[in-house]
């Protein structure tokens, strides 16, 4: 008989509690008091070789760092370079692992062709003409059709990918040695190593962030129009910059940038942990912008983000063993890696939560029903009219409304009133 899998993980489970409320987002299904040993799992979600390995190469070696570390300390977390590798290893493995459908991964596989046309289609708004484009194609970090497997289903691709990952540290110089390598694979790889990390607490007491069966959300940039829509305000302007900059070194400089900003177009990408911490993975603009901000007019955060509280998107600081020159970082095992756990308001919560209550498969999950309310009602009114929310929560807010007998004030800071 095939195991029952998690595709969220159980220890990150247990830490928003032994039981969990539980909403089914298609049919309207309340359930409070779910067993964590089987809620958010599948029988047969993995082949027994990922369950395995799933078990051996992540969730052993990372559970120490978790309990010890990750969830223990108060203000600050110190990580060397093997736990920061193996942080990151955790976030791939969290986006990939709860992907499986045919559209993500035939996505996935045509994604540099796709990047391909796009750059066709938008070649004035990128400041090129098309023969530049065709003369200079996207490059591929490998050719994934000398990787096609012959009868190899979408499940089979994606199992393929997870054991890639799995096999590896999680870089994408350490993935594009394996011999069956994909696409995903690698790109996720260099979206999430390029990224930076942080650590943000929800510090409010009558607020708890929620957990979906993707197990993370992202946010994009905000539109034009208040509402967020895009992703092409940070690319515009690293564009702009090299094209009005005449130093060399600072065109080098930029010019890394996008590349490091190339496939992380978004603004931060949030993995819960427990119902009161999240480890989050920020676009390396914001890195950018932080350490330039005296040498150039950045883009305000109100302009990119609906979280514009300049603290969140601080750059953790580093202690290195050898003294760097400035041109080319030299690494050790022993460097330390040094983030101050950011504070999030009951507003920021509540905004964190609406992210993560428009981006669900079936189910989401939380420790208590009265610890998000809050965030529930501010995710209906973030959707009123003329805005169609992209997930209907009529069921809970009629739970909600028999079990408190209360109207809601979302603009109160408890939540509740009567």
């Amino acid at each position: 008989m095939s195991r029952n899998s998690h595709y969220v993980p159980k220890q990150t489970l247990k830490k928003f509690g032994d039981k969990l409320c539980l909403f089914n987002v298609r049919t309207g299904e309340y359930i409070e008091n779910a067993n964590v040993d089987k809620v958010f799992s599948e029988r047969g979600f993995y082949t027994e070789e990922v369950e395995d390995k799933l078990n051996r190469r992540i969730e052993s070696q990372f559970g120490n760092l978790f309990a010890n570390k990750l969830i223990k300390c108060e203000n600050e977390i110190v990580l060397n370079r093997d736990e920061l590798r193996l942080v990151k290893k955790f976030l791939l493995i969290s986006v990939i692992r709860s992907y499986g459908n045919e559209e993500f991964l035939q996505k996935e596989r045509t994604f540099y062709d796709d990047a391909q046309e796009y750059a066709l289609r938008n070649a004035s708004m990128l400041g090129l003409n098309q023969e530049e484009i065709k003369n200079n194609p996207m490059p591929k970090p490998f050719d994934e059709k000398e990787k096609v497997v012959d009868g190899e289903t979408p499940f089979d691709y994606w199992m393929r990918t997870l054991n890639v990952i799995l096999d590896s540290d999680g870089t994408p110089q350490d993935i594009l040695k394996h011999p069956d390598k994909t696409y995903p694979a690698y790109r996720w790889s260099e979206v999430i190593n390029n990224g930076y990390v942080a650590f943000w607490d929800s510090n409010y007491d009558k607020d708890e962030f929620i957990i979906t069966d993707i197990g993370m959300t992202s946010e994009n940039e905000k539109g034009w129009n208040g509402t967020t829509v895009h992703n092409i305000k940070k690319t515009n302007f690293l564009l702009e910059l090299m094209k009005n900059e005449t130093d060399e070194r600072m065109k080098m400089e930029i010019y890394k940038n996008m590349r490091l900003h190339y496939n992380f177009s978004e603004n931060f990408m949030m993995f819960p942990i427990s119902a009161k911490r999240m480890i989050v993975e920020i676009d390396p603009f914001y890195k950018f912008r932080d350490v330039y901000k005296n040498y150039y007019r950045m883009p305000g955060l109100d302009t990119l983000t609906m979280m514009p509280n300049e603290d969140l998107y601080a750059p953790n600081t580093t202690q290195y063993v050898y003294h760097q020159n400035g041109l080319e970082l030299k690494y050790h095992p022993d460097d330390k890696y040094i983030y101050q756990i950011k504070q999030l308001s009951s507003k920021e919560t509540r905004y964190c939560n609406e992210v993560f209550f428009d981006r669900i498969n079936t189910w989401v999950g939380f420790a208590s029903l009265n610890k998000v309310v809050g965030s529930l009602f501010a995710y209906k009114k973030a959707n009123s009219y003329p805005f169609v929310p992209r997930v209907d929560y009529t069921e809970l807010y009629k739970i909600i409304n028999e079990r408190y007998g209360v109207s809601i004030d979302i603009e109160s800071i408890g939540g509740l009133r009567r």
